[in-house]
């Protein structure tokens, strides 16, 4: 099979590859012999069904794992000639046939630009004590007695702390709420036997205009909605809320007891449990710590580096980028439509720098000699397969080529090596230390 290579530029080449008639002709008998060896056809024994006949019934496949392997040996002989060269992604390899019986293939690749490595090894990165106090271990288990808290019905006026039970309805500018938007808009409507905490800070004008009602009272309430209010024809406006208090209810938090905790932590005595809750504390701050470094050194990677991309690459990784950006503001109820411009902008910074750390590891990895595998590769796609619900692996590494996934997945397993590596060289200088000078 011959190959071409041409570069378009720094960051994107076109593979070209040829495979001729009689090299086709060798991958098809060898495909025609496994069909042979297990295909089941009327009037024939296993193994003496006729080519014609295999071809026939079973062209399509055939046809499709010839254009794979003719696409796979075209991908596999590119890196064999081309040893210096790093590719991020490949297109798609579109292969057909031409005249005479032989087949042509062609694949778009990004390549990975080159650029100078900063200093890498011994990044200094800051890192919080992972010591937890017994004002830290009271603290944690005072939060989960709260989390079991009860609320119970008290004949008194309500206080910040507490819950109450209400009925209430809405207008705006005079209009029930439905009407003045024309369509239907959930509880904000009104809502019978509605609980809510008097700490809410979703509707806060509500909240606190309901301290001090007491069981059975009405109150008339005004509360401003905010600028960034999910519902576009409300956003900004005063909404009236006519509330009738049915109960007010006290929260009463559980005294912390080895009965309250048991299913917490393990132990025959509070001490025992105490000591476990600090030994989690201490390993959740530590993973921490560990998230944090390898978030320093991208930080630090990416102020270092400034090195152009292929645009194409920056303008998809800014799309995924741009909608977790806008389903977290959505999230959050503070997407504003007006702010996509910014939100845009944001994205592409993030994309660009992404983008640079994700090149940098890949350089790194080829310096010192990182490599995956084709073991710890297999356990990655086993993975997946699992997660994903497929149980014919077979089937699903060929879905996974066909998409050219699997260099992106190895890349993935690569750059998480190089980063646990630079995280193991780091220079950790504890954060107490740091603020001292």
């Amino acid at each position: 099979m011959e190959i071409t290579l041409e570069k378009k530029n720094d960051c994107e080449a076109t593979l070209g590859a040829v495979a001729t008639a009689e090299e086709v002709q060798v991958m098809r008998k060898k495909f025609l012999a496994s069909y042979g060896q297990i295909a089941r056809v009327d009037g024939f024994r296993p193994g003496k069904v006729p080519a014609s006949v295999l071809l026939k019934r079973f062209g399509k496949e055939i046809e499709e794992l010839l254009k794979e392997q003719i696409a796979e040996d075209a991908r596999q002989k590119m890196f064999e000639e081309n040893k210096e060269l790093r590719v991020l992604s490949l297109s798609d390899m579109e292969v057909k046939e031409v005249e005479g019986g032989a087949y042509e293939a062609h694949s778009n690749l990004t390549l990975l630009p080159a650029f100078e490595l900063p200093k890498y090894e011994g990044i200094e990165v800051t890192v919080e004590s992972t010591e937890v106090s017994d004002e830290e271990v009271q603290e944690a288990l005072q939060k989960y007695a709260e989390s079991n808290a009860t609320h119970e019905p008290v004949e008194r006026p309500a206080t910040v702390e507490d819950m109450v039970v209400l009925d209430f309805k809405t207008s705006v500018e005079g209009k029930p709420t439905a009407e003045y938007c024309g369509k239907q808009v959930g509880f904000m409507e009104g809502c019978e036997d509605f609980r809510l905490s008097l700490t809410d800070t979703f509707l806060p004008g509500l909240s606190a205009g309901l301290v001090g009602a007491a069981p059975g009272e009405h109150r008339d309430i005004n509360d401003k909605l905010s600028d960034t209010f999910p519902i576009a024809e409300l956003k900004g406006k005063e909404m009236q809320f006519a509330c009738d208090v049915k109960q007010v209810l006290e929260k009463r938090v559980p005294e912390i007891t080895i009965e309250l905790i048991k299913d917490l932590v393990p132990g025959e005595s509070m001490d025992e449990m105490r000591e476990e809750v600090r030994k989690n504390m201490k390993a959740s701050k530590e993973q921490i710590n560990e998230g944090s470094k390898a978030d320093q050194i991208t930080d630090y990677l990416a102020d270092k580096l400034d090195f152009s991309l292929p645009e194409s690459l920056v303008e998809s990784q800014t799309e995924e980028m741009l909608w977790r950006k806008r389903y977290a503001a959505m999230r959050a109820g503070n997407f504003n439509q007006e702010d996509s411009d910014s939100l845009r902008n944001e994205a592409r910074e993030d994309a660009i720098r992404s983008l640079h750390v994700y090149f940098a590891l890949q350089q790194i990895a080829d310096k010192e000699k990182i490599t995956v595998s084709d073991g710890e590769l297999a356990n990655e796609i086993f993975r997946m397969a699992k997660r994903d619900g497929e149980s014919n692996l077979k089937t699903y590494i060929r879905k996974l080529k066909r998409e050219n996934r699997i260099m992106g997945i190895r890349s993935t397993l690569v750059t998480s090596k190089v980063m646990d590596q630079l995280v193991k060289k780091a220079k950790v200088v504890p954060a107490a230390e740091q603020q001292g000078e």
